[in-house]
């Protein structure tokens, strides 16, 4: 019986992370967090290892 309710538990858990990971990826960030399209005035950190920076685009993945 304790088996069955750890389980439960663990499901429900789960759950509830892949719920909240659903809701956050439709929420729009706010307004002046948008991610710039050119990175040379980039004031959000001076790493140079910035994975941000790396992102590819979404829609631009093939080759004209």
């Amino acid at each position: 019986m304790d088996i069955i309710f750890a389980a439960l538990i663990l499901i429900a858990l789960i759950g509830i992370y892949v719920g909240f990971y659903l809701l956050n990826q439709k929420t729009k960030p706010p307004e002046g967090c948008e991610i710039p399209d050119d990175f040379l005035s980039c004031g959000g950190c001076k790493s140079s290892t910035c994975l941000v920076k790396t992102k590819p685009k979404t829609g631009d993945n093939h080759d004209k």
